[in-house]
């Protein structure tokens, strides 16, 4: 089996542009019902993109900054997420593969909750080692299922992912949460 192969990448077909790849629903409904936080806490969506994950999250109740380094129709577009600040409760995103690592560290220091949408082997790479020694998520919820992040573009390419939050406040989360 090739490198590529394993690491889900082929020479065949070129990552989209910017490593868009729109989040399931059904994805991020999993996260939200996990996190259970407070309707109406101010929620960045820092990777909106065409406003996937943004609208579920509205639909918990939240107040959401969608922000986007694309102008794609959909909320603040330009807006460089590892250079921008903005005040929020929450960073809920699934953010670009190939600078995920830079997402996380920047997220830290913008908020309180950070979740984000991780392929389900981003912690076994060596070269992440180090961040997750110096920031372990608070939770990994492994989904058990297989989302479709292509839309049906090439057959439907499903990838196994987790959830990873990090730094959840007690006072944050409803008091029915699991």
């Amino acid at each position: 089996m090739k490198a590529a192969n394993l690491a889900n990448a082929t020479t065949k077909n070129a990552r989209r542009e910017l490593d868009f790849y729109p989040t399931p629903p059904d994805v991020t409904h999993a996260l939200m019902k996990f996190l259970h936080i407070h309707a109406c806490n101010t929620v960045w969506e820092p990777a909106c993109g065409d406003g996937a994950m943004a609208e579920v999250i509205k639909q918990h109740g939240h107040d959401v900054i969608a922000t986007d380094l694309r102008h794609t129709g959909y909320g603040d577009g330009g807006v460089d997420f590892l250079t921008a600040s903005r005040k929020c409760d929450a960073i809920i995103t699934n953010p670009p593969f190939n600078i995920s690592q830079e997402f996380i560290l920047h997220a830290l220091t913008e908020a309180r909750i950070v979740a984000m949408v991780l392929k389900s082997q981003y912690w076994h790479a060596q070269k992440r080692a180090a961040l997750f020694k110096d920031h372990p998520p608070a939770f990994v919820l492994p989904l058990t299922w297989r989302p479709d992040f292509m839309g049906g573009e090439r057959g439907g390419i499903r990838g196994n992912c987790d959830l990873a939050v990090r730094r959840v406040e007690p006072e944050l989360r409803s008091a029915n949460a699991h």
